[in-house]
């Protein structure tokens, strides 16, 4: 199946319970971590606020990330939160961000994780096509940390250019883990969570199939969008190559495969895509 036979999937994924809180000022977060040098705010979102700080002891730059007391106090806020942080803690990878502590403080809960201080994937390609051999360079790397959390039994299923980001010498490292999840936890009966173009079918349609092939959709939908400038049309599909001028069509078959509707079509594991996305590197442009 070729994705011009793809359904899109609903443009509504149901979010947790939108609750309001406070932000907390820089002086407030460094009254309650003094043991960082809080410099700055960096972004808020629906799970809390991010921060950026030094280590004092280290002289290491962080960011911490801090569910706020209203937030800590409900219960499936908490649960998520809580989760992210376990599920961070097993992983170790270069294109992972890494956690590097856990904790509460004042009744609200706080991750503390390394900092990358370039932008996200999004602000830096966003509506751009980009040259095809840096877009391959990028989506190997984000493959390999994916292929790293699949073997440590995660999924993270929200894959998708805001959560990525670039550090100084433009490596990519993939992060908010908020909606990851173990592979053996089934998603049947729950709240259906993700991002509308870059979330797999079956996450709308039938979570019994949510597995690593999920989180491979989204990869292969994010190299269509940084060789063409554009998320693919599912109902009018145009292949990479016929986009743009610039593009081998060996990326033709990779990105097809990818983001095949039904997830028995697509790549069966990060290895598999992996060795797809290698070969590619040997293909002169326009071959």
């Amino acid at each position: 199946m070729t994705p011009d036979d793809q359904q899109p999937s609903s443009d509504t994924l149901e979010p947790l319970e939108v609750i309001d809180f406070e932000l907390l000022s820089i002086e407030e977060v460094q009254a309650y971590f003094p043991q960082y040098k809080i410099q700055s705010f960096i972004a808020e979102g629906g799970m809390g606020a991010v921060y950026s700080a030094t280590q004092n002891s280290l002289e290491r730059a962080i960011a911490i990330k801090i569910l706020p007391a209203e937030l800590s106090a409900h219960t499936e806020y908490s649960a998520q939160f809580r989760a992210e942080a376990d599920l961070m803690s097993r992983l170790n990878h270069p294109n992972l961000i890494a956690l590097y502590e856990f904790g509460e403080v004042h009744d609200m809960l706080y991750i503390v994780m390394e900092l990358v201080t370039g932008k996200s994937l999004h602000h830096s390609a966003h509506q751009s096509a980009i040259d095809q051999s840096v877009a391959l360079d990028l989506v190997i790397a984000l493959t390999e940390g994916v292929d790293h959390m699949h073997k440590m039994g995660i999924l993270h299923r929200d894959i998708k250019p805001g959560n990525i980001l670039l550090d100084t010498n433009g490596n990519p490292k993939l992060g908010d883990f908020g909606l990851a999840r173990s592979l053996t936890e089934s998603e049947v009966g729950k709240t259906i969570f993700g991002t509308p173009g870059y979330t797999a079918p079956e996450v709308v349609d039938n979570t019994e199939l949510i597995d690593e092939r999920s989180d491979i959709y989204s990869l292969g939908v994010i190299l269509y969008e940084l060789l063409t400038g554009s998320l693919p049309d599912l109902q009018s599909y145009i292949p990479p190559s016929q986009v743009g001028l610039a593009i081998d069509s060996g990326f033709d078959d990779v990105v097809n495969r990818a983001i095949a509707a039904e997830p028995h079509n697509r790549y069966h594991g990060a290895q598999e895509f992996l060795s797809k996305l290698y070969a590619l590197k040997v293909l002169e442009p326009n071959e």
